[in-house]
């Protein structure tokens, strides 16, 4: 796979892994009654230093531009997962070291949230952020694995 396929392989797995993301927490802030309530906090956080969010005007520029910084992380990690896929391609033990970006992908997740301020984790619980990265792996790697010839079950086993 050259470098171009990579790059644009990342890219469509990177950006499903954030669509799949943005819509968990739509319908989440749709059941809550609040739309774009989740991307409008983070953006007002993380552009403002919001601290309180009792605080919180949702506007569609903040929506926007944390949904431009989310689809960028996103992406970002899309490069890596695709560039490890490829190398998997070659030898399946590079799987682990997928396995591995995954899991520091969740723990990122819950670092993110926590540096912005640790008070989100109440505003944003626990549950909905493990459930936003459970839906973005599976829909993320379900394309890696797709487009590659390796399979979920090579991951956890030693055997050639």
């Amino acid at each position: 796979m050259d470098r171009h396929r990579i790059l644009s392989e990342g890219v469509w797995v990177g950006l499903a892994g954030a669509a799949a993301v943005a819509v968990w927490f739509l319908v989440f802030d749709l059941i809550d009654g609040v739309p774009f309530r989740t991307p409008a906090l983070l953006g007002a956080v993380l552009f403002h230093g919001l601290r309180d969010a009792s605080e919180l005007v949702i506007t569609a520029r903040l929506v926007g531009a944390y949904t431009i910084v989310h689809c960028a992380l996103f992406i970002l990690f899309g490069w890596a997962a695709a560039g490890l896929f490829t190398l998997a391609d070659r030898d399946r033990h590079v799987l682990f070291a997928v396995f591995m970006l995954f899991l520091c992908f969740e723990v990122a997740a819950f670092a993110f949230v926590a540096v912005l301020g640790s008070w989100l984790l109440h505003t944003i619980t626990p549950t909905a952020i493990i459930g936003a990265n459970l839906i973005a792996t599976v829909v993320m790697l379900s394309l890696l694995f797709r487009n590659h010839r390796r399979a979920p079950g090579e991951v956890l086993t030693s055997a050639e």
